[in-house]
């Protein structure tokens, strides 16, 4: 929820009283610009764009030494850059080739003031390091040229120019990607205080500093503003560390019609070029706005591109990871062929470039050279790792609202569901369940008995998930807040004194007499008396080299004292763990213990919102820059957008100890590369629009291109109260689009459950969410894909159907359309009927396309659709075999020990299909040690059967099959039998029925074909391996 949605609710009186005027009411319908800077009003940004402009960078700054060359491992080598107006080279690039098909450029200080932070090996990327390539090396005077093959077989080319510096990735002879192409590296290494430039023997002996060209820093047609402090909305930010900004360009090569990624942003998929720089700077932003590169909660700054070929070439991808986190810009462009916001149509595209400047920390990319869009999956989870398998229960339907605000509330909200005989698996309560916003307790009146509530719940086989938020009530009575206090864990805030700079030496020639005798005087008079008159005194006169007293400059003491920071949030005063620091994750993780969270069970999970850091009173809603972590004395600057990892990491693991084998379950609000391994994310507090409805799915795409599948946007929104129409149409995207599917409303907005609206609409949310309960089966299965694989759970078209060029041209395939798995297309519906009676759906390149609803069959191409409330176009791939599950129940788990139906969808040329189901029990880790069932169909000659089964079936979920319903055949089966080990039984006579072509030519060339349906007695047990089969005629 955002930080400043506070009103006059009766729930709230306190919290407002105690805020006062730190809060500001809003009731207007936009974010309040005012609150976050933009590139400009930072003056690391503001002056890398100036920078970037200078006519000098025309030739480069920086050049690789070539006999620096050094090896640094298996296919790692180190070389040093220096700088043309420097004596001595200061920078050091480390080359990795590793043998996925991913090349890291990291660039680091030598010797530096301070040391630089760096992410600690396994927090992002993986450790140990993914598998080095058998690269091999070569070099001249000019250029270092390092080759390997892919794992996937792809031959890969790093061509290293030295002087200037640049890189060249080449995959399968084409070039896709190069950095610093546009010689827009800039490093801005630590100086001594308030020295403009940092050490160097040449920098050292300028007679004039400032008018040495040497980084953004430090040059005088820049911008020296900011270097040291700099304010902003009313806060100063002190840096007693210096300017430390870095940053590159990198191009993306050939005719790149689209880029896609870099979450989080609300904007469309196609990655509109904006003349303001995407920002990535993680903040609880209230009411964000449609089509702005405005930083939201979270940060993945990856770009994906494509690369259409020329002639008979196939299109082909590469992507671009920038591992840094501290605020990060990224600027795309498309020099003399910039389209604005949208590209659609205007033919041949050209290069695309982006340039990225990061405010501190260290250089740290990885190319994906791809060239498949799975390669780059699988390439980017080398890197970072894989996601573990979620619950089963968890991709099933959560219900969540600000807030239910007693045991009887809650309990009365799950009865409903069961009354109206709807299915969903979590109830979630928000921060009114607390006594007075301490996180880890319970309200003692409003939730006087929480452990029967929570295990009513569970009796149901249900969840239950309460929010933790990383902001700690100050209270000694509160126990958490004393014993993390007490540790010494909470970041620190500084108490900023002024010291004379102890390096700060008076000049020879500095002259402190003020007067001196006047030259022009004569001599002592002869009738001076000195015994009536005094000692005679010559005349003084101002000393013209006077330059007054001298004092030493003046610096911020590094020994300025410290204590607890401490910020406004729910609680009103509370402080901020450092949860950089591994002992406090530790002691965070520890609490979640069913003997110390009293009131929880084992089915009770956790959400950690807020955690940006969200500070009501901080500069932008956050915690100040200039904060220190005491865990490696790091200011806040250098972590700020991997806050909101550690915390939710912390929680993750602090589950996993809770029940050993257990599979956590943790929702976060702020993320960052890498938070796939620890939690599913939602886009934060959306509205009730169809502009946020439509835009949900270029937001839920662009996170899972980033390697975040287990993500959703709020069914309904957050804000305001969606009517009849809008929440029909949201769920008919949501069941079928969102990998986590929950609806969650502000505290001020209308009830919005299903039985709150007329019967109408509670009937079509009703059959929604039964239609994603019967796919469970197909949801889960894709879901061990992603695990194991990385592929995404769901998609943009491309990443399918790359080879057909309307995946990347055409608007509604682009940016209306979107794939889960390979199997299931879905098309959202973003306008009201009043504004759309039809629309145009995109069916990709395949065999044939089948209507989910009918089974009517489609074609490839675009269509003409007319638009119903009943459902939103929706279908499944000819050529595949769909597992589901038809008994639906209230919860997943209730459907454990159901059967499966297995639907085929015949490519109609071949008659054949093909599909996969995945077993496990769904709930513990017993999945790792080899428990589970992974079965492998196919439809040919008439005949089913498993090609593949093998592992070992969990005996908690059924294997077995009580239906087969075929779409496409080309004759009407009057016969049908099952062969197993047991024995050949003949089964019921076939269900069948026409099956008309539905969009756009003949079915198969003909203009009728079948749909049959198989009941299967007795039901086919999988585990019977490659001895059964199924046989029509």
């Amino acid at each position: 929820m955002p930080a400043s949605r506070i009103r006059s609710t009766t729930s709230l009186l306190a919290a407002l009283a105690l805020l006062g005027s730190l809060l500001v009411v809003y009731e207007v319908d936009a974010v309040d610009r005012s609150k976050f800077r933009t590139c400009e009003q930072g003056s690391f940004c503001r002056r890398y764009r100036k920078f970037i402009q200078l006519p000098q960078l025309s030739e480069g700054l920086w050049s690789v030494v070539p006999t620096s060359r050094e090896e640094a491992g298996a296919a790692a080598w180190t070389f040093l850059l220096k700088h043309r107006n420097e004596a001595e080279p200061h920078l050091k690039l480390t080359l990795n080739a590793y043998a996925s098909g991913i090349v890291r450029f990291r660039v680091n200080e030598v010797s530096p003031v301070h040391p630089r932070h760096v992410i600690p090996a396994g927090d992002v990327v993986v450790d140990p390091a993914p598998g080095a390539a058998a690269a091999r090396i070569t070099s001249d005077e000019k250029t270092t040229i390092i080759t390997f093959e892919s794992d996937a077989g792809s031959k890969v080319k790093v061509e290293l120019l030295h002087s200037p510096i640049s890189m060249s990735v080449a995959v399968d002879g084409r070039v896709v990607q190069r950095l610093n192409a546009r010689n827009y590296l800039n490093f801005e290494r630590y100086r001594k205080a308030k020295a403009v430039l940092p050490p160097d023997s040449q920098s050292d002996a300028a007679a004039q500093p400032e008018e040495v060209l040497l980084d953004a820093a430090a040059f005088k047609d820049v911008d020296t503003k900011g270097l040291w402090e700099e304010e902003f909305g009313g806060h100063t930010d002190k840096k007693p560390r210096g300017p430390a900004s870095l940053g590159m360009d990198v191009t993306f090569e050939g005719d790149v019609p689209s880029l896609f990624g870099l979450p989080e942003h609300m904007t469309k998929a196609s990655l509109p070029f904006y003349d303001e720089p995407y920002r990535f700077f993680n903040l609880d932003v209230f009411e964000y706005e449609n089509n702005e590169p405005m930083a939201l909660y979270g940060a993945v700054p990856m770009i994906w591109a494509i690369h259409r070929g020329e002639g008979q070439q196939a299109a082909v991808t590469s992507a671009f990871l920038w591992i840094n986190p501290s605020e990060t810009f990224v600027k795309l462009e498309r020099g003399d062929k910039a389209w604005g916001s949208s590209w659609f149509g205007k033919g041949s595209s050209g290069p695309a470039h982006a340039w990225w400047t990061s405010e501190s920390g260290v250089l740290d990319a990885a190319v994906f050279v791809g060239p498949a869009p799975a390669a780059v999956s699988a390439q980017f989870h080398s890197l970072t790792g894989h996601a573990p398998m979620p619950g089963l229960w968890a991709l099933g339907k959560h219900q969540c609202r600000w807030n239910y605000m007693s045991q009887k509330d809650t309990l009365s909200v799950d009865s409903n569901y069961d009354k109206y005989d709807i299915p969903y698996d979590v109830i979630w309560l928000d921060i009114e369940h607390t006594d007075g916003k301490a996180y880890f307790t319970w309200h003692p009146t409003h939730f006087p008995n929480p452990q029967e509530m929570v295990d009513t719940i569970s009796s149901k086989r249900r969840k239950f998930v309460n929010v933790v938020d990383p902001h700690i009530k100050k209270d000694e009575k509160f126990h958490v807040y004393k014993e993390i206090r007490d540790q010494g864990l909470f970041i620190k805030k500084v108490d900023w004194k002024m010291i004379d700079d102890p390096t700060d030496v008076k000049p020879a020639d500095w002259e402190t007499v003020e007067f001196i005798d006047d030259p022009n005087a004569g001599p002592q008079p002869p009738e001076w008396d000195e015994a009536q008159d005094g000692k005679w005194e010559a005349p003084k006169i101002p000393n013209p080299a006077y330059k007054g007293e001298w004092k030493a400059r003046q610096v911020v003491d590094p020994s300025s004292p410290r204590s607890d920071f401490e910020g406004w949030c729910w609680p009103g005063t509370s402080g901020y763990p450092d949860f950089t620091n591994p002992k406090m994750r530790e002691y965070w993780g520890s609490q979640f213990a069913l003997d110390k969270y009293k009131g929880t069970n084992a089915d009770l999970y956790v959400w950690n919102d807020m955690n940006e850091p969200s500070v009501f009173n901080g500069p932008e809603v956050t915690c100040p820059r200039d904060a220190i972590h005491p865990h490696g004395d790091v200011e806040h600057r250098d972590v700020h957008n991997m806050y909101g990892y550690y915390v939710h990491r912390a929680t993750f693991e602090g589950l996993e100890k809770r029940v050993p084998g257990d599979r956590p379950f943790v929702l976060t609000r702020s993320f960052f590369i890498g938070s796939h391994k620890y939690s599913a994310i939602w886009t934060g507090d959306n509205y009730a629009k169809w502009e946020h409805l439509s835009t949900s799915i270029a937001m839920v795409g662009a996170l899972t291109l980033a390697g975040q599948s287990l993500v959703g946007a709020d069914v309904g929104g957050f804000f305001k109260h969606p009517d009849s129409e809008m929440v029909i149409r949201w769920y008919q995207l949501a069941v079928l689009a969102y990998p986590f599917l929950r609806n969650h409303a502000h505290l001020e907005t209308p009830r919005r459950e299903p039985w709150m609206y007329d019967e109408d609409t509670l009937v079509a949310v009703k059959a929604s969410l039964q239609l994603r309960y019967k796919l469970l089966p197909l949801w889960y299965t894709v879901f061990e894909e992603y695990h194991r694989l990385g592929k995404p759970v769901v998609r943009p078209l491309f990443w399918d159907f790359l080879s057909d060029p309307e995946t990347h041209a055409d608007e509604q395939a682009v940016e209306n359309q979107i794939m889960l798995g390979d199997v299931l297309l879905v098309h959202g519906i973003g306008k009201p009927m009043s504004q759309q009676k039809s629309t145009t759906v995109y069916l990709p390149a395949a065999p044939g396309w089948y209507d989910i609803y009918t089974g009517s069959f489609a074609t490839p191409g675009k269509h003409g659709v007319k638009v119903t409330m009943e459902n939103i176009p929706a279908f499944f791939r000819a050529g595949s075999i769909v597992p589901t599950k038809n008994r639906i129940r209230r919860s997943s788990s209730c459907m454990a020990m159901d059967p499966h139906t297995l639907n085929i969808y015949l490519d109609p040329a071949s008659g054949e299909a093909t599909g996969r189901l995945y077993l496990d029990d769904t709930k513990t880790k017993k999945y790792q040690e080899g428990e589970k069932f992974d079965v492998h169909f196919q439809f040919k000659g008439d005949t089913l059967k498993a090609t593949s089964a093998g592992g070992k079936m969990p005996t908690e979920v059924s294997p077995e099959v009580e239906r087969v319903e075929i779409f496409g055949l080309g004759f009407e089966p009057k016969k049908a039998t099952l062969k197993t080990p047991r024995g050949t039984v003949e089964l019921p006579q076939p269900m069948t029925r026409p099956q008309l072509a539905g969009l756009g030519a003949k079915l198969g060339g003909s203009p009728l074909r079948f749909a049959a349906t198989l009941k299967i007695k007795p039901w086919i047990d999988l585990t019977d391996g490659l001895e059964w089969s199924v046989t029509i005629n």
